[in-house]
């Protein structure tokens, strides 16, 4: 190499580093933080009333704090503290332990009726009335089985005895860089302060109360919403144990506080509290745990007091120094990995005043950082996902049961784990999933009829509920979904010990459809019954309520891309060739995609679509995002169509904003996304900008998601090296019926797609209201992590690094590069990879 190259390559490289580095410093603006406590009437909740206001106002103005499992949100009062608690795996109101048909909530005859339903599809009997779809899918293949619910675990108050009107220079503050949480202010000449954090390597919740310049007195007080429970004080320690009302099998739980204060004194009282009197520092130590293990279907048998003592106990003899110390190590190590600059300085205002004065770039850039912090927060390694509510949840009765929804929720809350570099996050959906497909086969059975793989409805629990929802025009199969994720995992990691772990599930979500697909009107394969979630058709004929029906677009798409990742799968693990050939011969049989005469992506196998429709779903733009089939550079026509449907269903706010803004990048259109995710950012009427007035976190994690959608993707495969344009090179898995205009069929991959070089777009869609910045750390599939720099909307340089040894072609400015192969820990910029080379087509 040419010495002035390689200068030209070390300066690109360190220009990159030292942005990085000075992203990464604490002023660079990731707090949230304010100059008061939440409202005064939030000081102490009533988990009962599911209408309770304050509920949802605490989950709008608290800060929260989680290792993944054990989570806890803070009010910052002066005169108290008042801390919600919730451990991941505490629900209520379903059932454990029953046998494995049981357990997954299947009828066991639903297989006798599925004809019935399938002629009344055929038949079209659709609506809501006696003999339709709905009605006969509600009657016989239905579960009748309760789903539970995310249940509240314990509260802790502490009492301070401090009167708020002599408080002064408050400041309440979330460190989202460290998972550290602070509240400080003076009362006379004395300073106190607060520190919280949720330990991931501890396990446990750590807080720290000081006065500087005197002393403290506090009252520790425990309580929980579960009717069933104790509340003992001894010594310096509150133990409250209790029971979650269950159908069946009702869920033991246990939570400890313990208090450490070595210059004060600290009484037990009969009433279950702790009085700590005259104290310079105190140390709180929260512990607790539920009986849950995910061993279907008892789903029982932690030893959750022996390991709250146990985690208590560790605590201690570690101390708080030494435990906040490996906290912040472990968080910085997470959130330092990707590092987002705008250009724009931190303005030190309070968070809720920034949200509406602010530079909208720096709340842009908050909004991210919150979304990456959140998802630490809520998935590590625990053995169930993050869920409606990611980890955190005040009421008995939530909001949707804040359970699993899989048509759209738990998949939203994991868009972001491989971009934003975040991928150990995903182990607890492995996990779950794993439990699904075990379960999901009695379902596949019980319900449908389908002796091989496995299948689930609508909504989830973490009790192994596949069954299909109790509301008939919700009848729908979900396993292709959630496998998608499965496969995107290994895409970007290329780590062929765990595609042997998901490849059982991986084939046996494929195996049910082989059973259950049948032909259609035109003989082509659909699914059905089916919805596309949750829109209706046909409004003026069956009303909003109408929408059972067959062959759903959404359903298509997601089959094309799980036969196509099984495909792929098989070849890389080089087993099951006659399942392989099983899929190509599925492939060309399916139900083709439509545009319709209003230009459309028809979301029906009919026209029933509304060209003015502006439901807030877009299930029948899976395969533009968050699938990988529809491009505007590989289909452009189907593209077209997604854009069509996009300019007309323009809902905003909440998971729905966050979905099209990730959906307009895709289209490569900055600015279109960049409006949408704006207006979930700063349309967020919580100061704590959790998504939602009724909390839901998808709209968090869809909306980080959306970020480096913008500045990267690579969901394009070149398997043509020596082609020298992206058309000719990358893969396009649908084609044109040339005898059908409008209709696009799904094309059989070739052998070469399993190990294709991915395809890395940079700043494929840059808004405009971002002239300069630099992106440190996002990932791309295929086994890279890339750092991107820019310059009056101009790509200056960039820096990719395998994680794995693998092949990449870069692709920006409209050029595509040659393909370039790296070892790993190997590094190369953009510069390298176009040099010695002639400008390319664009």
């Amino acid at each position: 190499m040419k010495i002035e190259e390689s200068i030209k390559r070390l300066t690109a490289i360190l220009v990159i580093a030292l942005c990085s580095f000075r992203s990464g410093l604490a002023e660079d603006g990731s707090v949230l933080h304010y100059d008061r406590p939440i409202a005064e009437n939030l000081k102490r909740l009533d988990h009962t009333n599911p209408r309770a206001q304050t509920n949802a106002r605490f989950m709008g103005e608290a800060l929260p704090l989680g290792n993944g499992r054990f989570g806890a949100m803070f009010s910052g009062h002066v005169d108290s503290e008042y801390l919600v608690f919730n451990d991941i795996t505490l629900w209520m109101n379903s059932t454990r332990g029953e046998s494995e048909l049981k357990q997954s909530g299947s009828p066991a005859n639903g297989k006798d009726y599925l004809e019935l339903v399938r002629a009344a599809c055929r038949e079209g009997k659709y609506g809501t009335g006696e003999g339709s779809i709905e009605a006969l899918g509600t009657q016989y293949l239905a579960t009748q089985q309760r789903l539970g619910n995310f249940a509240p675990f314990a509260d802790l108050e502490i009492r301070t005895g401090h009167d708020p009107s002599a408080a002064d220079n408050y400041h309440r503050a979330l460190d989202l860089s460290t998972g550290v949480a602070s509240v400080r202010y003076r009362v006379g000449d004395v300073k106190y302060s607060r520190e919280y954090f949720c330990s991931h390597p501890q396990d446990l919740f750590v807080a720290r109360f000081s006065a500087d310049g005197g002393k403290m007195d506090l009252v520790l007080e425990a309580r929980t919403a579960h009717k069933e429970s104790t509340i003992e004080a001894n010594g310096r320690e509150i133990q409250l144990r209790g029971f979650a009302n269950m159908d069946q099998e009702d869920m033991a739980f246990m939570q400890a506080v313990r208090v450490v204060a070595s210059d004060a004194e600290v009484e037990a009282k009969a009433d279950g509290t702790l009085r700590v009197t005259g104290a310079t520092e105190v140390v709180l130590y929260v512990a607790g745990y539920t009986d849950y293990l995910p061993n279907f279907p008892e789903f029982k048998g932690r030893d959750f007091a022996g390991d709250t003592l146990l985690a208590l106990q560790q605590a201690e003899e570690l101390g708080y120094r030494a435990l906040k110390q490996k906290h912040v190590s472990d968080v910085q190590s997470l959130m330092q990995r990707v590092q987002l600059d705008l250009g724009v300085a931190p303005s030190r205002l309070p968070t809720d005043r920034l949200i509406k004065q602010g530079d909208p770039r720096e709340v842009q850039k908050l909004y991210f950082d919150f979304a990456r912090y959140l998802q630490i927060c809520t998935s590590r390694d625990a053995p169930v996902p993050s869920n409606l509510q990611g980890l955190w949840n005040s009421m008995l009765t939530p909001p949707w049961n804040s359970d699993y929804h899989h048509d759209i929720n738990v998949q939203m809350n994991y868009w972001m784990v491989e971009t934003a570099n975040l991928p150990e996050s995903f182990s607890p959906f492995v996990e779950w999933t794993k439990v699904l497909a075990e379960s999901g086969r009695h379902t596949a059975w019980g319900t449908f009829g389908v002796k091989k793989g496995w299948t689930v409805g609508l909504n989830g629990n973490i009790f192994g509920f596949t069954a299909q929802n109790p509301h008939g025009r919700r009848l729908q199969q979900g396993g292709h979904w959630l496998a998608q994720h499965l496969f995107e995992h290994y895409a970007f990691s290329k780590d062929r010990v765990y595609l042997e772990e998901v490849y059982p599930i991986l084939k046996g979500a494929a195996e049910f459809f082989f059973e259950h697909l049948a032909p259609w009107k035109d003989g082509t394969l659909v699914i059905y019954p089916t919805w596309s979630p949750e829109n209706f058709f046909l409004k003026k004929e069956f009303g909003e309520l109408n929408k059972q029906s067959w062959g759903a677009s959404y359903d298509q798409q997601l089959l094309v891309n799980l036969f196509t990742d099984c495909i792929e799968a098989s070849i890389v693990l080089d087993r099951d060739p006659e399942f392989r050939q099983t899929l190509r011969d599925f492939l060309p049989k399916l139900s083709p995609q439509k545009i319709n005469s209003h230009g459309q992506l028809q979301e029906w196998p009919e026209d029933w679509d509304d060209p003015e429709g502006t439901h807030r779903h877009l299930s029948h733009l899976i395969a533009l995002h968050p699938g990988r089939d529809f491009s505007p550079l590989v289909t452009p026509k189907l593209a077209e169509a997604c854009e069509t449907v996009l300019k007309v269903r323009v809902g905003q706010g909440g998971w729905k904003g966050a979905w099209r803004a990730a959906c307009w990048a895709r289209l490569r259109n900055g600015d279109e996304a960049l409006k949408y995710y704006v207006d979930l950012v700063s349309g967020s009427a919580n100061p704590n900008l959790l998504n939602g007035s009724r909390f839901q976190i998808d709209g968090n994690f869809g909306g980080g998601a959306a970020i480096p959608e913008m500045l990267l993707q690579s969901h394009l495969r070149s398997i043509d090296p020596q082609a020298d344009t992206l058309a000719a090179a990358a893969y396009v898995p649908y084609r044109e019926d040339l005898e059908r205009p409008n209709q696009f069929v799904a094309e059989v991959p070739p052998d070469r797609l399993a190990n294709a070089a991915s395809i890395l777009d940079l700043l494929p869609a840059l808004p405009s209201s971002w002239p300069n910045g630099h992106v440190k750390g996002l990932r791309a599939r295929g086994g890279f992590e890339v750092d991107i720099a820019w310059d009056q909307g101009q790509l200056t340089t960039a820096a990719i690094r395998a994680t794995c040894d693998g092949r990449f072609r870069l692709y920006a400015e409209g050029q595509l590069s040659r393909e370039i192969t790296l070892k790993k820990d190997q590094t190369t910029t953009y510069a390298e990879c176009f040099s010695n080379k002639e400008t390319l087509q664009r």
